[in-house]
């Protein structure tokens, strides 16, 4: 068969995650990453439309066409001196089936797509969607007799129940540490001033430690330090823990946010302490992204993540 885009520009063709090729049938999956998009905001309780992220970051991403696809050569890192990810291959498996408002079915089917890529021996990448999602993310680890969690963030998310509601966009962090198999689990460049004390305090009670942006901004060196050693991580990353400068489609934005080089900094020594199994983005809302600023910031410092990710395992 003539191969149909040789140029490849990113203009032309599917809106895949870095022009990867499509592969919904996740029994088929033959590839070391495979992103899966979760559209869904149920979750949400100010401004939704991160349901639309998975779409925005698929478009954006089409802007490193260059190497992606079936046969990738990577990307040569200036900074380091080296390729990275060539070689490695990946995969769109499209989205979760989302339906309006059944939260039970949606999370269980969220669980189900990731355990079938696991399955499949590939690295999930999941794009969302509100920080709901992330809970159901997790959940799909249980294999893992000991997973721990990074998560970046402006907000603890830590809320038990809001009238009742324990799984919307602020609980997912407290629902996952209610896992058996969570065993650390570290925030860092939290600082939203509405942080509750209750939170705070059952947070630390429940084992868990924040690296504040505060702490960052003063030392990044020392606050790095305080990210233990981990075996398996989950690593799930809020846009909102960015700088709205830098990031403003996100549906509650916060002041005095991440910037990149932080940002990249913590993703890579994350690496170092631990072997990544899995990964999501969330809250993206391109419905109030400037330009797709957003969305084109979020698509690089995944690629650069994919690339530590995978030299970290090298032999």
């Amino acid at each position: 068969m003539t191969k149909r885009y040789n140029a490849n520009l990113t203009s032309v063709g599917l809106a895949t995650m870095y022009k990867s090729p499509v592969c919904e049938d996740f029994s088929k999956i033959e590839a070391d990453v495979a992103f899966l998009g979760i559209p869904y905001d149920g979750g949400v309780g100010y401004r939704p439309g991160c349901r639309f992220g998975p779409s925005a970051m698929r478009e954006y991403s089409k802007r490193f066409t260059s190497w992606g696809g079936a046969n990738p050569a990577g990307y040569w890192d200036l900074d380091a001196g080296e390729r990275l990810l060539d070689g490695v291959k990946m995969v769109d498996c499209g989205d979760v089936d989302i339906a309006y408002y059944d939260f039970e079915r949606n999370f269980g089917l969220i669980t189900g797509n990731i355990e079938a890529i696991l399955d499949a021996d590939a690295l999930p990448v999941m794009i969302g969607g509100d920080h709901s999602v992330t809970y159901p993310c997790i959940r799909a680890f249980s294999r893992f007799e000991k997973l721990d969690v990074i998560h970046i963030d402006a907000h603890l998310d830590w809320i038990d129940n809001v009238d009742g509601v324990r799984y919307a966009s602020g609980s997912p962090l407290r629902r996952s540490k209610e896992l058996p198999f969570v065993r650390n689990m570290t925030h860092i460049g939290i600082r939203d001033v509405r942080t509750r004390e209750e939170d705070w305090n059952d947070l630390h009670k429940r084992g868990a430690s924040v690296i504040t942006r505060k702490m960052i901004r003063d030392n990044l060196e020392a606050a790095l330090a305080r990210i233990p050693e981990m075996s398996n991580v989950y690593v799930t990353i809020d846009i909102d823990g960015m700088d709205p400068s830098i990031a403003p489609g996100t549906g509650s934005p916060c002041s005095d946010g991440l910037l990149y080089h932080e940002l990249k900094a913590i993703l890579q020594d994350v690496t170092k302490k631990g072997r990544v199994v899995g990964l999501d983005l969330v809250e993206i809302n391109p419905l109030v992204d400037l330009e797709g600023q957003t969305s084109l910031m979020a698509s690089t410092f995944m690629l650069e993540f994919l690339g530590a990710i995978f030299k970290a395992r090298r032999p």
